[in-house]
């Protein structure tokens, strides 16, 4: 009986104690800690539905030592997938994200020209400016969540892909455009870039 007993007891404190990442699932905005992931809409990712929904859709997923919003170690990383709709992909306004026309259902394809998807690699660094230099010229860019006191980033995008299809009037999707805005190597997740 005592085993029994212990055994319920051991069950309770686990689950109380690891209950969200046990119960899985998403919450009412699109996150799914226990497996470090996000997939709603943009508008919903820092927690307020009242915002809407920003008219794109995204999914992220996290470095385990990541905790979104948070203040990151050096070589935490994050993925970013946002998807749109837009009649226009002037890189002017940046190949329509500021174009983006109204979306609010996932399962409703909006009346338009094209669907947008955007890929980042976003990543802590460390206070290199050397290494920042090197790549800056390959195409990486400052995150803009901050800096280090000799001007270097803590955050760098390192990798950003853009791609454009074209959608036919029966509905299906032909890949008319690539940018790769970021083309700096090492591209690989999981170490520090510098």
């Amino acid at each position: 009986m005592k085993k029994i007993i212990l055994v319920a007891v051991v069950f309770v404190f686990l689950t109380a104690a690891v209950g969200t990442v046990f119960a899985g699932g998403f919450d009412e905005y699109g996150y799914n800690y226990g497996a470090r992931l996000f997939n709603g809409w943009y508008g919903y990712y820092d927690k307020d539905i009242a915002g809407g929904t920003d008219d794109a859709w995204l999914v992220m997923k996290w470095s385990k030592d990541w905790t979104p919003m948070g203040d990151e170690p050096v070589g935490a990383w994050c993925t970013n997938h946002f998807s749109w709709y837009s009649n226009d992909y002037d890189e002017d306004t940046w190949y329509g994200w500021e174009t983006r026309l109204a979306w609010t259902d996932p399962s409703i394809t909006p009346n338009a020209k094209y669907y947008m998807t955007e890929f980042l690699k976003i990543m802590k660094v460390s206070d290199k400016p050397e290494a920042w230099e090197e790549y800056l010229e390959g195409g990486a860019y400052d995150a803009e969540w901050g800096h280090y006191d000799d001007g270097v980033p803590k955050y760098v995008v390192f990798q950003d892909v853009v791609e454009v299809y074209q959608i036919s009037e029966d509905g299906s999707y032909t890949l008319i455009a690539t940018y790769d805005l970021a083309t700096t190597s090492p591209k690989g997740l999981g170490r520090p870039i510098f």
